[in-house]
């Protein structure tokens, strides 16, 4: 009685796998020459949501495949906004202390306010390029944050998360390596959107506030001693606590400094201050 059955399911399975079906290929998907490389950054990004490690892959990810020169994220939950990435690819001293300049007032002028406000009440995820901005800035504001940086062009990305949240994602390139190539809306959309999506998972209001700070995108030792300054001690006390020369420590300092966008010690308490 066991294999009375048998039969039957053997003719099914026969139907099944002679009918002509939809085949389920990731190849047919991930078929362009970048596509698998960037099907591995996608993934190191994403498995690294709610971790130290996830600043270095979402950098990686905007490295290599949006290719910019310098990436801040803020949020506008609080006034002022609070950074919880600043990234400066190029090392520029033309492009330095921007997120300080932004955060101690710049973005009161900043001609995405009025959409910030929007997408607080309509949660529309919204895309603007600099030759979309410029028009609408200030002249002081374009030359402080574009015209004398050597900014040539910027990709701004607001988005709003299921808790009220509104962040904006900027990616910058400077004269050296031109504008950026604009896709097709069938394609950036939804790369930006998902790019969006990663940011706001990451940095949601549930996830503690060690892994929010700007500080992540730094090595270790670099983190440590940017830490260290922010706890009030001078060079000398870092470099007893560490057990390393002070001119170690300037060296590590400065490389945190070049990362980071900024060139003194007021830049950094701004950038990693918490809003009010």
């Amino acid at each position: 009685m066991g294999n009375a059955g048998f039969p039957a399911r053997n003719a099914l399975i026969s139907v099944l796998f002679n009918r002509k079906m939809p085949v389920m290929t990731l190849e047919k998907f991930f078929a362009g020459d970048g596509a698998p490389e960037f099907l591995q950054i996608l993934s190191a990004c994403l498995v690294s949501v709610g971790a130290p490690e996830f600043n270095g892959h979402f950098l990686d990810m905007i490295e290599r495949v949006v290719k910019a020169d310098q990436c801040m994220i803020f949020s506008y939950r609080t006034d002022p906004p609070t950074c919880y990435l600043s990234f400066n690819e190029r090392h520029s001293d033309e492009a330095s202390n921007l997120a300080q300049q932004y955060l101690s007032g710049g973005y009161k002028n900043d001609p995405l306010q009025s959409e910030i406000e929007a997408i607080r009440n309509d949660g529309k995820l919204r895309i603007f390029t600099l030759r979309e901005l410029a028009a609408r800035m200030g002249d002081d504001y374009f030359d402080g944050f574009f015209d004398s940086t050597g900014i040539i062009d910027k990709i701004t990305v607001l988005a709003r998360g299921s808790d009220g949240e509104v962040v904006g994602v900027n990616f910058y390139r400077f004269k050296g390596n031109g504008r950026f190539v604009i896709s097709k809306d069938g394609l950036r959309r939804p790369f930006w959107n998902l790019v969006a999506k990663i940011v706001l998972l990451h940095y949601s209001q549930s996830q503690p506030n060690q892994l929010k700070s700007p500080l992540n995108s730094l090595s270790a030792r670099e983190k440590e001693i940017c830490e260290a300054i922010l706890g009030g001690l001078t060079t000398d006390a870092i470099a007893w606590k560490l057990g390393v020369a002070a001119s170690t420590v300037n060296t590590y300092r400065k490389r945190a400094y070049q990362k980071l966008g900024i060139n003194s010690k007021s830049a950094l308490f701004a950038l990693c201050s918490p809003g009010d």
